[in-house]
């Protein structure tokens, strides 16, 4: 990992998951290694969680939408998507590490067609808004997680990784 003495230690961190042109599933789950023993991480399903990320969930005629809020200046690593859907960054502005290793910076208001195989590694430059909404028959936040995210990239269809080595999947 690159020493983060640059100027936009940020923007430096992100970078340093780059390696290669294609898939960085492996990258970002060497990356949350990382940060999982980083005291004052907040992980998933936990109160901490809830308290500094919020999530609004909305279950209506088989669909699930999922509002979660993102404080300015911190640091986001999503699960990975099972299924395409649309989302929508709705207020603020971050940095996003695309599939290419770049780390792009976007400001909402922007409609964002997420893939399957979507990983997204984000840096909040302001509070941030993101929507996503999920095509599902589910009717429980857990039964949900379930269908739409894995956090093992090796749990995605075989046809699906075999299909899609070369794609840009982490898509801003």
């Amino acid at each position: 990992m690159e020493t983060l003495t640059t100027i936009n230690p940020t923007e430096n961190l992100l970078s340093s998951i780059q390696n290669y042109r294609g898939l960085l599933w492996e990258k970002i789950e060497q990356f949350i290694k990382t940060f999982q023993g980083v005291e004052g991480v907040a992980k998933h399903n936990t109160e901490q969680m809830q308290a500094e990320f919020p999530l609004k969930h909305t279950f209506e005629n088989g669909f699930y939408t999922r509002e979660i809020f993102m404080p300015k200046g911190s640091l986001v690593v999503s699960f990975i998507h099972t299924q395409d859907h649309p989302s929508f960054f709705m207020s603020g502005e971050m940095s996003l590490v695309m599939d290419t290793g770049e780390v792009k910076r976007i400001k909402a208001p922007l409609t964002v067609h997420t893939k399957v195989g979507t990983q997204r590694v984000a840096y909040m430059h302001e509070d941030c808004t993101w929507v996503c909404v999920y095509k599902t028959d589910k009717t429980t936040v857990e039964e949900a997680e379930k269908e739409i995210y894995t956090d093992n990239f090796r749990e995605l269809p075989t046809e699906f990784l075999e299909n899609h080595k070369k794609e840009l999947l982490c898509q801003g």
